[in-house]
């Protein structure tokens, strides 16, 4: 198989190390050359390490910043850019693109597979099929050239449009990562968000240590006993709105046993409990601008609180706990995240009945 993988952040790097040592032909594209400048020198090779079998070097085919040489001929197209980056990801790659060829949102976040559609179809590409992940494979970090596996989920739920051509897009898929199963609705993928819940309120609620310098483990330090019924609060709101459109979802506590065996009474125990999760790091805020580009919020607002909210609304379900992170994320970093985000105009849902929406 040969596959483009646009993006050279944690995850891009990642899968393209992964995808090569399980013998694909890849390319690794990134917009920004900064990202790709130490790959290069190091003759196109990412080393692959921690707790992951295929460990080791990956010399990829080709590391670019032309996007229409990245993507020509590849059969899959993997997206492992931050979900907020997906339109301007959608604009450019439209005029490359092959109707033939599948493209990966990882993760989608939610209705990532709606705006990508949206806009490939306002630019007048081949209708192609276009997939979402719930979430990424991988707890990763880069370094230079070297990408840190700390561990691989046992289950990424996976959603298609249009849902008649996914057959396909899992038999190539599952022949590398049989990890990713058919979630049989993109409202599966889309409102099994769980970046929604882990990122934000932690964030928002840590943002002073943050700041000040204080490193600390994100998920077993960050996430406190209080900051942990908060989330479940969220938590219980994204499942009402779930329940509104006929999804049956597993809970956060269920997510983490089910994708890293991961247990506890609670979400704070389940949380202490998972072995992948430690030794992650918190984002460290050393300048304005690092606060500025914590994908956290810039990515994790308005691609999964506010949609989630959105439809809350249309449902008639509340969520005011969403509703008061968005606010807080909008104080703290003086935007309007419900006007830039994933918005139902901007899915192009708004004007659909609940019918109509289940029928997605």
């Amino acid at each position: 198989m040969k596959c483009a993988i646009i993006g050279a952040g944690n995850a891009g790097c990642a899968t393209a190390a992964h995808l090569k040592r399980l013998g694909a032909e890849v390319t690794l594209y990134d917009i920004e050359q900064s990202q790709l400048a130490a790959i290069i020198n190091n003759d196109n090779t990412i080393t692959l390490t921690g707790n992951i079998k295929c460990s080791g070097d990956a010399r990829i085919n080709l590391v670019t910043n032309d996007l229409e040489n990245a993507v020509q001929d590849a059969e899959l197209i993997i997206c492992a850019t931050p979900a907020h980056t997906h339109k301007e990801v959608a604009k450019a790659i439209a005029p490359y693109l092959d109707k033939d060829q599948k493209i990966l949102l990882t993760p989608g976040r939610t209705g990532g597979v709606l705006e990508f559609k949206k806009i490939l179809n306002r630019q007048k590409a081949p209708d192609l099929l276009v997939a979402e992940s719930q979430t990424i494979l991988y707890v990763c970090r880069r370094a230079d050239t070297t990408v840190n596996i700390f561990g691989l989920k046992k289950h990424v739920p996976c959603a298609a449009l249009p849902k008649e051509n996914s057959n396909t897009f899992f038999a190539l898929i599952q022949s590398f990562f049989p990890q990713f199963i058919d979630a049989g609705s993109i409202w599966n993928t889309s409102l099994e968000n769980i970046g929604m819940l882990f990122h934000p309120a932690p964030t928002l609620l840590n943002i002073g240590r943050m700041e000040t310098g204080n490193h600390f483990d994100y998920f077993t330090s960050g996430i406190s006993p209080s900051i942990a019924e908060i989330i479940e609060i969220i938590d219980q709101e994204r499942l009402d709105v779930a329940a509104a459109l006929d999804i049956n979802l597993p809970t956060a506590i269920e997510w983490l046993a089910r994708s890293y065996g991961a247990k506890g009474k609670n979400l704070y125990g389940a949380l202490q409990n998972n072995l992948y999760y430690r030794g992650v790091s918190a984002p460290f805020f050393a300048t304005t601008e690092d606060k500025l580009q914590c994908r956290y919020i810039i990515e994790d607002v308005p691609t999964g609180l506010v949609p989630i909210s959105e439809l809350g609304e249309k449902l008639s379900i509340p969520t005011p706990a969403m509703d008061t992170l968005i606010q807080l994320a909008n104080l703290m970093y003086k935007t309007d995240f419900r006007n830039i985000g994933r918005n139902l105009d901007q899915l192009g849902i708004k004007d659909l009945s609940v019918k109509e929406l289940k029928n997605l």
